[in-house]
C-alpha cells in the first residue's frame, strides 16, 4: 500500500535531483510500464516491470496509452492525474515538491520517431539541464531546450503518480 515518504532530493546551488528510485530497463515496448515501476519503488511500492505492464498495455507488443497510468494507481493505492501543456517550469516545480513526473516525448530509433515515456527526475538551472531516468537509455541530462521540443511533440503530456497524501502537494505543485 502507498504511504507518504518524506522528500527526498538533492539540492544542488541551481537545482534538484530526486534519490531513491532505480533505474528500471525496459523490456520490448515497455518504456510506459518500466516508468511507472521506478516511481512506484521511489514510493517505496514494489513491483515488476511484467506485473505492471499486463495491467496497462493491451498486448505485449502494443504501447501504453496516458489513460493507463491513471487507471492502474488504484490498483496499487495511488493515484495519477494527467496533464497537457507541461514546461520546464512544470518539471522544476514538481521536483522542488519531491514529486517525479512521467513525461511523453519522442525518442528518435533507427532513424524512426516513437513516442516514449521516461521519468523527469531532476533539473539544474545553472546548466539548463533536466535529469531524466530513461527506461531505454538509461540515466542522461536533456538541456532544457531540447527537453520541450521533444515533449512538443505530444503536447506536453505527463503524468504524476503520487500517494493519497500527497495530493494537496500535487495541486499546489502543479495544479
Amino acid at each position: 500500500m502507498a504511504q507518504h515518504v518524506p522528500v527526498r532530493y538533492v539540492s544542488q546551488p541551481s537545482g534538484y535531483v530526486l534519490q531513491g528510485m532505480p533505474l528500471v530497463r525496459q523490456t520490448f515496448n515497455a518504456c510506459g510500464p518500466a516508468s511507472i515501476t521506478q516511481v512506484l519503488e521511489y514510493y517505496g511500492i514494489r513491483v515488476t516491470q511484467a506485473a505492471v505492464s499486463a495491467q496497462t498495455r493491451p498486448t505485449s507488443r502494443s504501447y501504453m496509452t496516458a489513460r493507463a497510468i491513471v487507471d492502474y494507481a488504484p490498483q496499487v493505492g495511488m493515484e495519477a492525474r494527467l496533464f497537457r501543456g507541461g514546461s520546464v517550469q512544470t518539471v522544476r516545480s514538481a521536483i522542488r515538491n519531491g514529486l517525479p513526473l512521467i513525461v511523453l516525448q519522442t525518442q528518435m530509433i533507427a532513424g524512426r520517431s516513437i513516442p516514449h515515456w521516461r521519468v523527469a527526475s531532476g533539473f539544474d538551472d545553472a546548466r539548463r539541464l533536466v535529469y531524466l531516468m530513461d527506461p531505454l537509455l538509461g540515466y542522461v541530462t536533456m538541456p532544457y531546450a531540447d527537453f520541450e521540443r521533444v515533449w512538443a511533440d505530444h503536447q506536453g503530456t505527463f503524468a504524476v503518480l503520487y500517494p493519497p497524501a500527497l495530493r494537496d502537494v500535487v495541486r499546489r505543485a502543479i495544479g
